[in-house]
């Protein structure tokens, strides 16, 4: 995959109008490279000085004029206002844990580049040092500190990122710049924040980030239990798209785009052979991750859903990072979750596959009241109060009402065509699995860090179909009648 493919943003804006996608990219730039990073004060005062001009001007062809690639950068104030400390303030978030590139803090290496031109505030978020979290008191905190600023710049996490855009968007869509410091997760690059609302993750719409910068310099030196992360998160294109696609067919949900899922998943073969290299700091492996993981937010913000990137694998990891909260415990990172849990659902839907070629296709379609219990019985076990149960309820019963409502339709579908279709989407859990060891990642429950116990890894796979509207593998499972205790249990004695 080459740079030109991925981020001619306007030849990419061409490409999805082409087949019909008319959402729009958001961001300006991305910035992929080694020395990317020294860019950081000439991509901030460019978005400054657009912050006040009407949106660009798209030609004809699709392209944005001026163009939005990195080759139209103004020259770098050195004079007048903006320089030495004057001129716009800038809120620069990070999570207090070092990162460097070539001996020099990451950080300290970017606060030095915008204090040339402009004014700086160091917001340290969370706990100097520890793991960062997207909860109302964090954003709260955050918002406060950095009301008045007129562009923010995070460096870090995919966390700190969502964050960010959060806060962007409650402080009247200021700029964000984006410093990547990890191949860590795809969510750099979209205009969606996973957020935790009553301890429950959800996904909410924010702002895309002005500018992307992804120095390769600062991503080849990142721990590479979180590079191999990323490759785990990236695995999902291999159980996703195929969960979106069987919620379209099924009536169960809409918006499913071949040509967005086609953007990402055509480089899948290239992502399964990259994990020897990437695991041995392989530069160009670094760039390919990089790029791909960019590709991956992108397509889930032109889609307007998290859907071609996020299925049950990131249902299952949610559930174990909302109990590992609770418990006052930092789960392990959600890359590596994600591409544990996608080995599972691709095992799963190999059963799901194998029980509807049998023709045992009879559905159930419980009540409602029977439901309700279910689903807050199931968070009760790790939140009491109750909140997290409601939470929960308020999403499934909007999703069980429509499967309910479905019935005539949904037993009359021709399962062997939506089977031939969603086979293309899917890959074998071994070839998976293989990837994800080469990378130096986890690929069962207790190779996690820290590992996720056969109890905890029980609840979440019960029970991830009951946490929120998204129709997946696991919910066909669950009305085919095949995705109780004794089920899971013998799915966990694989996996486990």
């Amino acid at each position: 995959m080459t740079g030109a493919e991925s981020f001619d943003l306007a030849g990419l804006k061409r490409e999805l109008r082409a087949a019909g996608i008319e959402r729009e990219i958001g961001l300006r730039a991305v910035e992929i490279g080694p020395g990317a990073l020294e860019r950081l004060s000439e991509w901030v005062g460019e978005v400054l000085a657009r912050t006040d001009r009407a949106p660009p001007r798209v030609g004809r062809d699709g392209a944005t004029v001026p163009s939005e690639t990195s080759s139209t950068i103004p020259p770098r104030p050195r004079t007048g206002e903006g320089a030495r400390g004057e001129g716009p303030r800038i809120a620069l978030l990070d999570d207090g844990v070092p990162k460097y590139r070539a001996g020099k803090n990451v950080v300290e290496v970017a606060a030095g580049n915008l204090q040339d031109v402009t004014r700086v505030e160091h917001v340290v978020v969370g706990s100097s040092g520890g793991r960062v979290h997207a909860d109302e008191k964090t954003l709260a905190v955050v918002t406060r500190r950095a009301t008045g600023a007129n562009c923010l710049v995070t460096v870090g996490s995919g966390t700190l990122t969502d964050i960010g855009k959060a806060v962007s968007a409650r402080l009247g869509r200021i700029p964000q710049v984006v410093v990547q410091t990890a191949l860590s997760v795809n969510g750099y690059a979209d205009d969606q924040s996973v957020l935790l609302v009553d301890g429950v993750k959800r996904t909410t719409p924010t702002r895309w980030p002005d500018v992307l910068i992804a120095d390769t310099g600062v991503l080849g030196e990142a721990p590479t239990a979180l590079n191999a992360a990323g490759l785990g998160d990236l695995m999902a294109m291999f159980t996703a798209p195929a969960d979106w696609l069987l919620a379209n067919d099924l009536g169960m949900g809409d918006g499913y785009a071949p040509p967005v899922v086609e953007m990402v998943r055509r480089h899948g073969a290239a992502l399964l052979d990259a994990g020897s290299a990437l695991s041995a700091g392989d530069p160009e492996a670094v760039d390919f991750v990089a790029r791909l993981l960019t590709l991956s937010g992108i397509s889930m913000g032109v889609a307007g859903t998290t859907a071609p990137a996020s299925g049950m694998e990131h249902t299952v990891s949610h559930l174990v990072e909302m109990a590992m909260n609770v418990r006052g415990m930092d789960a392990a990172f959600h890359g590596a979750q994600v591409g544990v849990c996608t080995v599972v659902a691709a095992r799963l839907w190999e059963i799901v596959r194998g029980q509807l070629a049998r023709g045992d296709r009879s559905l159930r379609f419980p009540d409602e009241s029977v439901m309700e219990r279910r689903v807050r019985a199931a968070f009760r076990s790790v939140d009491r109060s109750g909140a997290m149960g409601e939470e929960c309820w308020r999403l499934y019963r909007t999703k069980l009402a429509r499967w309910n409502g479905r019935r005539a339709a949904l037993e009359r579908l021709d399962w062997t065509e939506i089977d031939r279709r969603i086979g293309e989407l899917l890959a074998d859990p071994a070839v998976l699995s293989r990837s994800l060891t080469e990378a130096g990642g986890p690929v069962r429950f207790r190779d996690l860090d820290p590992p996720v116990d056969r109890d905890l890894a029980r609840w979440a796979l019960a029970n991830c179909h009951l946490m929120r509207d998204r129709f997946t593998v696991a919910d066909l499972a669950f009305f085919l009648g095949t995705w109780e205790v004794d089920d899971v249990d013998a799915l966990l004695g694989e996996v486990i």
